[in-house]
């Protein structure tokens, strides 16, 4: 009889099928460990499925930024067509809320659309992304009303959005030029390289998705073998496998639900359509393969001593100590193969560096989680005396450590992994949040305010924006770097066009009148330049204006003039730069360049940012109000430091769910030795207490376990990133402070169902 026979019998998928039927046939006990096991791997499954569709969401999004990429220009400009539109920036920010802002004048009927538009907007009149008429119907929101009065005919679309959070408006208008600012586009969208990240943020994301992942892989394996003493190992690894499917499913639809609902979520400033998050197919297939085949190995593993008499009777093969050797050998390979990444490869400089950096960091937090058991073991062999909810704690914890040790595994690996990730972001962080700007020892000025192709005006639009409210004074300047027939631009000096009364206030001039120009002394000179021969033939450099830039000679320098320090809060006055007079350059000279006008804002003025921004864009929407003297972090550091926020507080979220889960599990499992002591006399209070100490004690020692564990990884990476050692204790007991909070909480969530579970119905056994 050949082994492919029907007739020949199996037995291990016998016993597998076998258990997998009385996992849903043994009555309310066998359901209430499936739930329990579904709800567990379902919380893990949909985490995982979320994880797995970034990839597709970072593609989908690529791909709304291809479209939004509107103003790129090319050398040479499309002449004016039936098919051109004329685009200009107008963006804003509005406490904090980026809205991005499009100017468009098509010149032809068969002008392209932009994308998520029905319709180009008559001159004066807009169309809206939904979360900003949202934003625009907002009573508070006075001052963003203000700065767009214009009347709202349409709404742009999905199509036009990087997602239902953006903040986007089109406006339709009639005076655009390329002199102005505008660019002139056949289509919308263009390919633009993505921006490089800086290569200690790519490590800082490597690490922070391991670290965010971990907590996951322990709850699941922890969840596929609840209620695994109650049956045979194959009986309980059917059971298992029975649970892991539900679990699969119950995380399938908790992802499509969460995935409807992320439309109306905002993580970290970023959202998404849920068109848009979808889990990669081969990444979801091996979900679904992995977690059920992890929970029947898992509970194998867990019942290798166990077997179950017909009568329900537990016996094991004795306790026996558990051996510590190949436990170290797991934290100890984690740390070793991060060094052999810092040997091997620059896990700063390159992806292949930080993807084994990360591989450290998760094979040195399983580490971290295999060895708690041994500790919890020889800790609690050890204890001795104490009161009686003590002694009882001790005495459950000595003939089985496994169920509380794995209860907390989960905290253990997350707060290790947030400490080493803590420790690496404290390092990173100070070279972007370190750095703060001086308050200028000089000058009036505090703002600045570019107007795109304002310079043939500058004066003019300095004097309006003065009348504005609040404003205490103006002074406006052209500056441009110069280009000739044989110098480029870092060879030439920079010029900077302002009437004497302006120049005045950035240096100190012996005499001036129009005509005069000057030249700033500082003390080195820009690296190649050539010296200043006046009457060469210069033109403007990086010319965005129509045409070519119109040549004109260097003027004669009049005097070498120091300058006042803190005098332009934009802090360019230096070394290689000329001071001219509006009559020393030709007017045409001035064409297609923007004008910058520092300002100075009354004292007291309320919310002065958005009350200024709202008065020059009153004047043009295109100007760009900027304030030099703040603080502002880079915008990649920002964007990682909220997700890794936002991740870290889900994984914080799920942990804690999984503790619940856990908790309820160990009570039912308790539920007949519980129901005992309660019949003999034990008071309840003393029995709460033992389930208090079986949960505070693996805990304590699991954070003094991820408290060294995370410092060691935090110190090996922060030399990978090549950042100084440094550690904010602070943040580390905060975190600490936090995960124990979550384990009380816990716990005390689960004591009305303990009290139930004393009851002397709790002896009925099926």
């Amino acid at each position: 009889m050949s082994a492919a026979d029907p007739k020949v019998r199996r037995p291990a998928l016998d016993q597998l099928a076998l258990g997998a039927r009385l996992a849903v046939t043994s009555g309310q006990d066998g359901w209430g460990r499936l739930l329990l096991t579904a709800c567990g791997v379902g919380l893990g499954v949909a985490l995982l499925l979320f994880t797995a569709s970034f990839p597709g969401i970072v593609h989908h999004r690529d791909q709304r930024l291809y479209t939004q990429n509107d103003t790129f220009r090319d050398e040479d400009l499309p002449a004016p067509g039936d098919r051109t539109v004329l685009v200009a920036v107008a963006d804003t920010t509005f406490h904090g809320t980026p809205v991005r802002g499009r100017i468009v004048q098509p010149e032809g009927p068969n002008a392209a659309l932009p994308p998520g538009v029905a319709a180009y907007p008559k001159p004066g009149e807009m169309a809206v992304s939904p979360a900003l008429a949202d934003l625009l119907k907002d009573p508070a929101n006075q001052l963003l009303r203000e700065r767009l009065p214009h009347p709202v005919v349409g709404t742009i679309g999905p199509a036009g959005l990087l997602g239902p959070g953006q903040a986007d408006f089109v406006l339709g208008g009639d005076r655009l030029s390329v002199d102005t600012g505008a660019v002139r586009i056949t289509g919308f969208g263009h390919f633009s390289p993505p921006k490089s990240m800086d290569p200690k943020l790519i490590l800082l994301n490597a690490v922070g998705l391991t670290v965010m992942l971990a907590p996951v892989g322990v709850f699941l394996a922890a969840a596929a073998r609840f209620g695994g003493e109650r049956r045979d190992r194959r009986l309980a690894a059917g059971e298992s496998l029975v649970g892991a499917v539900l679990g699969l499913a119950a995380g399938a639809a908790l992802f499509l639900i969460g995935r409807q609902a992320i439309g109306r979520i905002r993580l970290a400033g970023f959202s998404f359509y849920p068109e848009d998050v979808a889990p990669q197919p081969a990444v979801a297939a091996a979900i679904a393969v992995v977690v059920p085949l992890m929970g029947i190995g898992v509970t194998l593993l867990a019942m290798r001593r166990a077997t179950v008499d017909p009568l329900g009777v537990v016996r094991r093969s004795g306790p026996g100590r558990r051996r510590i050797g190949w436990r170290l050998v797991l934290p100890l390979a984690g740390l070793a193969l991060t060094v052999f990444a810092l040997a091997l490869f620059d896990p700063v400089n390159g992806t292949r560096g930080s993807l084994l950096v990360a591989a450290g960091v998760m094979l040195t937090l399983i580490g971290l989680c295999t060895l708690l058991p041994w500790l919890v073991e020889a800790v609690t062999r050890r204890a001795g005396g104490g009161g009686l909810s003590w002694q009882l704690a001790t005495r459950r914890l000595q003939l089985g450590s496994g169920p509380a040790a794995a209860a907390v595994s989960g905290v253990v690996v997350a707060i290790a992994g947030a400490i080493a990730l803590q420790t690496l972001f404290l390092g990173i962080s100070t070279q972007y949040e370190g750095i703060t700007r001086g308050v200028p020892a000089a000058g009036p000025y505090q703002q600045s305010v570019s107007f795109p192709g304002g310079a043939p005006t500058a004066d003019g639009i300095a004097e309006r924006l003065a009348l504005s409210a609040g404003v205490k004074a103006t002074a406006a300047y052209t500056e441009f770097s110069l280009e000739s027939g044989t110098a480029r631009s870092w060879q030439l000096p920079s010029v900077r066009i302002a009437s004497c009364t302006v120049l005045r206030g950035f240096a100190t001039l012996p005499d001036c009148k129009d005509g005069d120009a000057f030249a700033v002394q500082g003390p080195a000179g820009r690296p190649g330049a050539e010296p200043v021969r006046p009457g060469t033939t210069v033109h403007a450099a990086y010319f965005r204006g129509a045409g070519e830039p119109a040549p004109f000679p260097l003027p004669a320098v009049t005097a070498t003039v120091t300058a006042v320090e803190g005098a332009d809060p934009n802090g360019r006055l230096g070394s290689g730069l000329l001071l001219l007079t509006p009559a020393a350059v030709p007017a045409e000279a001035l064409r297609g360049q923007p004008a910058t006008v520092l300002v100075s804002l009354a004292d007291g003025l309320t919310d002065p940012e958005e009350q200024l921004t709202t008065a020059v864009m009153a004047i043009d929407p295109q100007a760009r109000t900027g304030f030099p003297l703040d603080n502002t972090l880079d915008p990649t550091y920002l964007a990682v430091k909220r997700l890794l926020t936002a991740g870290s507080a889900i994984t914080l979220l799920l942990v804690s769910l999984s503790l619940l889960v856990g908790q309820l599990e160990r009570f039912r499992e308790q539920r007949r030795v519980l129901g005992v002591l309660n019949a003999v006399g034990t008071r309840r209070r003393v029995l709460g207490l033992s389930v208090l100490w079986q949960t505070l004690l693996p805990m304590a020692l699991g954070l003094v376990l991820a408290a060294v564990g995370g410092l060691l990884m935090g110190a090996v990476l922060q030399y990978a990133a090549g950042v100084p050692w440094n550690v904010d204790w602070s943040s580390m007991l905060a975190m600490s402070g936090i995960a124990a909070g979550a384990v009380l909480l816990t716990t005390a969530l689960g004591l009305p169902r303990l009290l139930r579970l004393m009851r002397p119905d709790a002896l009925r056994y099926e």
